[in-house]
């Protein structure tokens, strides 16, 4: 048996998104979660038959190996190794398993793949080099995207060394989310979790994932819920629970979730505070909605749009504070592409005045409206109208409410209008 040292083991990512996109769609062979237990497994290393290399072989392996240990040449003692054509089953698995290892130490992974699935089919290594390889195997296949390869080997693994390994379980889950299994990642999953010593994180990832692309939305939540119980400080969470609650249109949760992640610090993209502007807006919380997008566009977290100012507007509005309101529909304006954005903004701006009882700003902002081209000037005229007469200003009312009478939906309301204007004028001693 060889030095420890020669058993390299390759890494598998098992990080993916809730989100991410999974490669097509295969079928798995299942697993066997049921392990055998510590005297079967001690029964089967006893009845395992210890078998040698060659001594030609064996001169060879050991110059590779002090090539490797000594010069740590890993090229040359693949040199001196590949070019064996053992004729004996034991020692063409031996040199299989050795230079897969090496392969895989650099880093030529289907070279090492195929030595190492040759060496381990054969079955006949011994008991500990048998179960690396079948480990070795499973995460080059792993590696390479050989996903039902990987759930293959990882269940041979499980049933050869009855080892109940966290590791092994994420790796399991992650190949079945590959191949777009999900319903498979649960349960490997969920023997990582409780295999674990300490929390990781990935195995509720992939759980999360696992509901999430079947729409199991409620079940997602409960996992991302479980998840945070035990790392409260993974930020990324408190924002997909926020989100997936607002899918299943638990406003409220939703709200009280987000208001968490943010106050602890944890938001990071515009489509977070985004999120969070919404549901204090869905949640008749205006102010809150407005106070916070205009803080968040300030601090450039938010991108300065003409959309995302006549957000923060509306919602300032709609909480009666028609000042702010008002300046902030300008902003809009001033950063509106099309003329008709811009006209409306600039009419919503001064109805925000009009409302402030601000009406000389509220003239000003009506005639940008009509300057920039406002298609329905007749509703424009009667605000205007409307400004300059609680300014007294009765010429300028007149004028703007006899414009109005031109248009088929305003007539009958500016003539009435204009009786009153100059009612009101005529008593105050003005002439028209």
């Amino acid at each position: 048996m060889m030095h420890k040292k020669l058993t390299m083991l390759i890494s598998a990512s098992v990080l993916c998104g809730v989100l991410a996109a999974g490669s097509p769609v295969a079928s798995a062979q299942d697993i066997n979660y049921n392990l055998p237990s510590a005297e079967t497994i001690a029964q089967r290393k006893e009845n395992r038959q210890n078998v040698t290399v060659s001594e030609r072989v064996g001169r060879r392996i050991m110059n590779a190996y002090e090539l490797y240990s000594e010069e740590d040449d890993i090229k040359g003692a693949i040199e001196v190794l590949e070019d064996i054509e053992p004729s004996e089953a034991f020692d063409r698995a031996y040199v299989d398993r050795f230079l897969g290892n090496l392969y895989a130490g650099d880093n030529r992974l289907e070279e090492a793949y195929q030595r190492i699935t040759r060496a381990t089919d054969a079955d006949i290594l011994g008991w500990s080099d048998q179960a690396s390889s079948l480990k070795l195997a499973a995460d080059l296949s792993l590696q390479l995207e050989k996903y039902r390869d990987a759930v293959e080997y990882y269940g041979k693994w499980l049933q050869f060394t009855g080892e109940a390994n966290p590791e092994v379980f994420l790796r399991i889950a992650n190949a079945y989310y590959e191949l777009k299994e999900f319903d498979k990642i649960i349960r490997p999953a969920d023997l990582a979790i409780q295999y674990y010593e300490e929390p990781n994180k990935n195995a509720y990832v992939l759980k999360v994932a696992s509901y999430y692309e079947r729409k199991m939305y409620s079940d997602a939540i409960d996992v991302l819920e479980a998840g945070l119980a035990v790392i409260p400080g993974e930020k990324t969470w408190w924002n997909q629970l926020g989100m997936i609650y607002m899918l299943e249109e638990r406003i409220d949760k939703a709200l009280q979730t987000l208001e968490i992640a943010y106050l602890a610090g944890y938001f990071d993209k515009e489509s977070q505070y985004k999120a969070l502007v919404q549901l204090y807006g869905n949640n008749g919380i205006p102010y809150d909605s407005a106070r916070l997008m205009m803080k968040h566009l300030n601090a450039g977290d938010i991108e300065k749009t003409a959309r995302n100012y006549y957000s923060a507007a509306n919602n300032f509005e709609m909480a009666r504070e028609y000042s702010r309101a008002a300046e902030v529909y300008g902003l809009a304006a001033e950063l509106a592409e099309e003329r008709q954005d811009r006209a409306n903004y600039y009419r919503k701006k001064g109805t925000a005045h009009l409302r402030a009882e601000e009406y000389d700003d509220a003239a000003d902002a009506y005639l940008q409206a009509l300057n920039a081209g406002h298609d329905q000037p007749g509703p424009i005229y009667m605000s205007l109208a409307e400004a300059y007469f609680y300014q007294n200003k009765f010429s300028d009312a007149l004028e703007y409410v006899q414009e109005a009478q031109e248009y088929d939906d305003q007539r009958r309301n500016a003539r009435s209008w204009e009786s009153y204007i100059r009612s009101k004028a005529s008593n105050l001693g003005v002439s028209l």
